[in-house]
């Protein structure tokens, strides 16, 4: 048969589908770089924290299995702080590799552009960011309290948790004092109270040895009152006292002089409506709460800062692809340390300062992800 002259040849209809075997292989080596980095950089972070105390511990003749205990307790918060490195880490690797051995440009030829072949990136990251968020509030914080706590008894040194023995209260109308609160049976030893007036005289004064939390208000036994009517101070004693004016929450009693790094976030919230409550400066709980929910977002702002240096280079491409994306993510972490610094100063506000680095870097990763050779 002739095939006829000056016919086009007809071309087969290109069948678009999902490259999930290429997603899969991708996603696998990314998972398999990002374990390796995040165990690599929390051992070297944990043997340096040990370095710098190991001589307090051989001072103190310390057993090394409370040694051992010392550094597991601080393993869930170095995790969190090595997994985003590491993550940009096997990016960078991982995509510098492909582009070397030529096999980025295949998959580029194949027709599937960079920002569609990191996809799949996007669901790891949103999975590594709540995983970020819960371990640090539920693993992380818990376990460094207990590891200030070990670190105090090893050392024979306070470990800040002792409650705070009085604080004012609801503008300063209200001013607590007290020896012990018992976070456990949330009881308050030596309890003291005293009412002023807007003017800031003094109007009663309540206490008791002890009280209790029951049904949302405090319950004072054998309290004294003293209470100024008409004049004149009036003193009375009553077997069990309770006053709804007197309703702040045990939490308020609880609050630690420790770093608030060292609070859960439920507690970070507490202890900022406590600071406002008191006319107290609240800075840098604040910026600790923002700080701490915009860093678990930081996986996603990876993506960009290490895809965009995809391809960019021809020569040494994979040296200089770590070097401008580890560059980038220096950068980041350095604007967020100058903006926390601003803020807890009263220079910006703490929202405004972090999530304004959050929200630059966030916009200058999507651009950059978005203008990515493929």
């Amino acid at each position: 048969m002739v095939a006829e002259q000056g016919m086009a040849p007809r071309r087969l209809p290109r069948v678009r589908g999902a490259p999930l075997i290429l997603w899969r292989t991708f996603s696998q080596r990314i998972l398999l770089w990002t374990a390796g980095g995040t165990l690599f950089l929390t051992l070297v972070i944990s043997l340096a924290e040990l370095f710098s105390l190991l001589w307090k511990f051989l001072a103190r003749d310390a057993p090394l299995l409370d040694i051992l205990q010392w550094i597991g307790l601080g393993t869930p918060k170095h995790i969190v702080e090595s997994l985003p490195v590491a993550f940009l880490f096997a990016i960078v690797f991982t995509l510098s590799n492909w582009h070397a051995n030529n096999e980025l440009e295949a998959v580029f030829s194949a027709g599937i552009s960079l920002q569609r072949f990191l996809l799949p990136l996007f669901v790891l990251s949103m999975v590594f960011c709540a995983a970020e968020f819960y371990i640090t509030d539920a693993v992380s914080i818990p376990s460094l309290r207990m590891r200030n706590a070990l670190q105090a008894e090893i050392l024979k040194e306070s470990d800040s948790r002792y409650t705070v023995p009085g604080f004012i209260a609801d503008g300063g109308r209200l001013v607590y004092t007290y020896r012990y609160f018992d976070e456990k049976r949330l009881r308050l030893n030596d309890i003291s109270i005293v009412e002023r007036d807007p003017a800031g005289n003094l109007i009663r004064k309540v206490s008791a040895p002890n009280a209790r939390w029951e049904g949302g208000a405090w319950q004072f036994l054998n309290a004294s009152i003293y209470e100024k009517k008409d004049g004149s101070w009036r003193y009375s004693r009553v077997a069990e006292f309770s006053d709804p004016t007197f309703s702040e929450p045990p939490s308020g009693f609880s609050r630690p002089t420790m770093d608030v790094r060292l609070l859960s976030t439920k507690g970070l919230q507490d202890q900022i409506s406590f600071l406002k409550a008191a006319g107290l400066p609240s800075a840098d709980a604040d910026v600790e709460k923002q700080r701490r929910i915009s860093f678990s977002l930081t996986p996603l702002i990876v993506i960009g800062l290490a895809g965009v240096f995809a391809g960019r280079f021809r020569k040494s491409i994979f040296l200089l692809s770590m070097l401008f994306s580890l560059s980038s993510a220096t950068l980041y972490y350095v604007a967020q340390m100058i903006a926390s610094l601003a803020a807890r100063a009263g220079m910006v506000s703490p929202v405004l300062s972090i999530w304004g680095v959050m929200l630059g870097f966030a916009l200058v990763s999507v651009a950059a992800y978005l203008s990515a050779r493929t």
